[in-house]
């Protein structure tokens, strides 16, 4: 794999995430949103006196996040320059989850402000919530046929590349190699659009906000929301299917994650338009109702730094989030609390693989001829191939021009381990370093291996066991 594509995958999700928290959470204009980080917006501030100091909340909040975001830019333009991949992407990974976090501390420093400023102003009414029970579980946007539909030609895809897989039928005059390589891959995203629907009727379901007194601009305005909704989910589940259907041919006809990876891209970026409309028709909507609410519900206090949600007096598991787009979860609900630990010992799990991978790219590999067996060694012997069972075994060079495209297994470069497709063929075993530039292609027992060990020296000591 091109070392460069991981690096325009990881800017083409980083950077659209960090403008899109940047301008959606540090508002320029603060009168006409609903909510000032994670506090809601109400009549009190805009006097005069009142407005100054929140003008100097939000614009100091705004000025430190912009610091952080352009910050964040130019570390992320660097870590493309690390030479060594495997550090590169540990260093990504860890970078993704400091950064959002930083780019969150004006945000809980505002919180905090303006929580402070409700208490100078008198305004201490925690637990005050409204219902409206004319028009309770009536509002709903989201027509589930539009949902239904691109999940039905997603099944249709992979149900096609189920069948190519195996071998009923080929395709532009390719046939599988019987590794279902192709269908897992799509039945994962075919999971997440199948996962969107019961996501997207919970959205839909959300309990009505109340803003008015008048039953009818509590309708309109929880309609509006609730389109919006449905629209982008509906938007976001036909570009999964999409991607299902352009990944399909794109895999069997040129067999290349280079290409996976360029359709990946795309496939972000989309999902990130469809995501910025969204929050720029919510904000229009926020906007357009703000002049028509007379009702102010107070439950700034359950969200903890303005964005985790703990009210053990409210029953339901999901709210619309105060901080971000969508939904979150209730922490103080039994099932929140699962969630949260849960949670934990994911990012401590991520921490670990990554500390592994660390360790695993930073391990030299080796090749040895012992007790007349080849042994492909890295922490453990990954490949043990008796000698007589080689029926071919050739030396060659040009390790780094191999075409290596991954089934299963490792590919940090240099170091690449596991199934793959080389130049074609399919099911290959791969134990190589492709800075050493000689390796052995060998034939045992039907398989191909395609190894070498950490020096030309030790891959050409293992073949002279071959020579007669």
């Amino acid at each position: 794999m091109n070392n460069h594509i991981f690096d325009i995958v990881m800017l083409a999700v980083m950077i659209p995430t960090a403008l899109i928290m940047f301008f959606y959470e540090y508002p320029k204009n603060w009168k006409d949103r609903k909510v000032i980080f994670g506090v809601r917006n109400r009549e009190e501030f805009k006097n005069l006196n009142n407005a100054k100091r929140v003008d100097d909340i939000t614009g100091s909040s705004r000025k430190q996040a912009g610091i952080i975001l352009l910050i964040s830019l130019i570390i992320m333009g660097l870590m493309c320059l690390i030479p060594d991949f495997t550090t590169r992407m540990v260093v990504w990974t860890f970078f993704i989850m400091i950064d959002i976090f930083l780019l969150l501390i004006p945000f809980i420093r505002g919180n905090s402000e303006m929580k402070s400023l409700k208490k100078e102003l008198g305004i201490n009414s925690k637990g005050i919530s409204y219902s409206e029970f004319s028009n309770a579980g009536t509002i709903h946007a989201l027509k589930l046929s539009r949902m239904i539909i691109p999940c039905v030609v997603g099944i249709i895809v992979c149900l096609a590349a189920l069948f190519y897989d195996m071998k009923l039928f080929s395709f532009g005059g390719r046939t599988s190699a019987g590794d279902y390589m192709i269908s897992g891959l799509l039945a994962s995203f075919l999971t997440v659009g199948i996962v969107m629907v019961p996501i997207s009727i919970m959205f839909d379901r959300l309990r009505n906000d109340v803003i008015s007194e008048d039953s009818d601009i509590n309708a309109n305005y929880n309609r509006a929301k609730k389109k919006n909704w449905a629209d982008t989910n509906v938007f976001m589940i036909w570009i999964n299917t999409a991607f299902i259907a352009l990944t399909f041919p794109a895999m069997v006809m040129f067999q290349t994650e280079k290409v996976m990876l360029v359709v990946m891209v795309v496939y972000m970026l989309m999902l990130f338009v469809g995501l910025g409309l969204f929050v720029k028709r919510n904000l229009a909507i926020d906007k357009r109702y703000r002049r028509e609410t007379s009702i102010e519900t107070d439950d700034d206090d359950y969200w903890l730094l303005g964005s985790i949600y703990y009210n053990p007096e409210d029953k339901r598991l999901n709210v619309e989030k105060r901080a971000g787009v969508g939904a979150t979860i209730n922490m103080a609900h039994p099932v929140g609390k699962l969630i949260g630990v849960i949670t934990v010992l994911a990012v401590i799990g991520t921490i670990l693989v990554l500390v592994w991978v660390a360790i695993l790219g930073k391990t030299p590999i080796s090749l040895k001829f012992e007790d007349g067996k080849i042994i492909c060694h890295q922490l453990n012997d990954d490949y043990v191939i008796p000698a007589d069972s080689v029926e071919e075994i050739i030396l060659l060079s040009g390790t780094n021009k191999l075409s290596l495209t991954r089934i299963s297994g490792y590919n940090l470069e240099p170091i690449f381990k596991g199934n793959f497709t080389v130049e074609g063929e399919r099911g290959c075993r791969i134990f190589l370093n492709t800075e050493v530039d000689k390796y052995l292609r060998l034939i045992s027992d039907g398989k191909t291996y395609y190894i070498n060990g950490n020096t030309v020296e030790e891959t050409e000591e293992v073949y002279s066991h071959f020579i007669k």
